[in-house]
């Protein structure tokens, strides 16, 4: 599932593999997306490793595409491969007295916003469209969350931090299966 051009705006997208292993090379414009973003998408890929409950799903093809439109709002999404569909996200909906695109979230947004962003959108598509739960051990859901200015993961029950988002695989013994 590719990207959809965004109301026949101009965009650029990068398709970026999730992990190093994958044999897809992935496609830029020419240069790199913007550092807080690759190093956000980089981090849920890494966080994607452990924790899932449910049905398999194999991850390693996966590939991020992320495009900045003319607006320099940003939208996510991945191709689906195997066992795993795709989606993209473009975080638009109008609030309440607000003009449309007034919450749309900017391509300028510091790491740890777009490491909750990334990680919340992920965690919500795997659970709507597949079925896992992540990051889970099949009770509740960890729910990505900035912590004194960190992207981090909380258990909701006691309000705790189980580990920063990017690094939840070797904090994974820390999460009692509550």
């Amino acid at each position: 599932m590719s990207l959809p051009p965004l109301w026949n705006r101009d965009c650029l997208t990068w398709r970026i593999p999730l992990f190093t292993n994958n044999t897809d090379p992935g496609e830029d414009p020419g240069f790199a997306p913007p550092e807080s973003w690759a190093q956000a998408l980089a981090a849920v890929a890494q966080d994607l490793r452990c924790l899932r409950f449910g049905p398999e799903v194999v991850v390693d093809r996966l590939i991020w595409e992320f495009s900045i439109n003319s607006d320099y709002n940003v939208t996510i999404g991945w191709q689906g491969a195997r066992n795993i569909g795709g989606f993209s996200h473009f975080d638009a909906m109008p609030m309440e007295d607000a003009m449309p695109m007034d919450d749309a979230i900017s391509m300028d947004t510091a790491f740890a916003d777009a490491a909750v962003w990334v990680a919340d959108i992920v965690q919500t598509k795997l659970a709507g469209y597949d079925f896992v739960q992540w990051p889970s051990r099949g009770r509740h859901l960890l729910v990505p969350r900035r912590r004194d200015g960190e992207p981090v993961w909380m258990d909701p029950h006691g309000d705790v931090t189980v580990g920063r988002i990017g690094e939840l695989c070797k904090n994974a013994t820390n999460y009692a299966a509550t």
